[in-house]
């Protein structure tokens, strides 16, 4: 009995430790391989996280936005307000609200002028959301009056 115990646990060893063979790893590790490769090692969120800092420590004068990084605020906002047309649509109508106030940041009202920006975007509910205008016509017409508010503003006082 005691032969035939050993002669088992012996056998389940093997078999355990037999199944991690440098095929089921390479199998396991490629797709991270493989990802890590297309990406140099960073993936596409570290890399939105990054993306503010470098373009800060990049610019020559600290805070200070390059076209690129202009170009590329612009294009997040607008992805922004895309995507949560509707929450945007209800904050405005209220006046207030966490839709509006990322749109701020995206777009880059300086927080104290945030209830300015508030009653602007408030005050031109009818002309943003026309019912004559397409939803992505009634986006452009929303990214243009908050980007006047924030990044606009600051490039045309440079």
């Amino acid at each position: 009995m005691m032969k035939s115990n050993l002669l088992l646990l012996s056998g389940l060893f093997a078999t355990l430790t037999g199944c991690m063979t440098n095929a089921t790893v390479e199998l396991t590790k490629a797709p991270f391989d493989a990802t890590t490769d297309l990406t140099n090692g960073t993936s596409g969120a570290t890399r939105e996280f990054l993306d503010p800092t470098t373009d800060f420590t990049s610019s020559t004068t600290p805070g200070a936005l390059s076209e690129s990084g202009l170009l590329r605020a612009k294009r997040k906002a607008t992805f922004f307000a895309t995507q949560t047309q509707e929450n945007l649509r209800t904050d405005i109508a209220r006046g207030r609200g966490e839709y509006l106030s990322s749109l701020a940041v995206l777009t880059g009202v300086p927080a104290h002028q945030w209830t300015d920006f508030q009653a602007t975007m408030t005050g031109s509910y009818p002309a943003l959301f026309d019912q004559a205008l397409s939803p992505s016509q009634s986006t452009e017409r929303l990214i243009e009056l908050a980007w006047a508010s924030g990044y606009g503003r600051q490039r045309s006082a440079d």
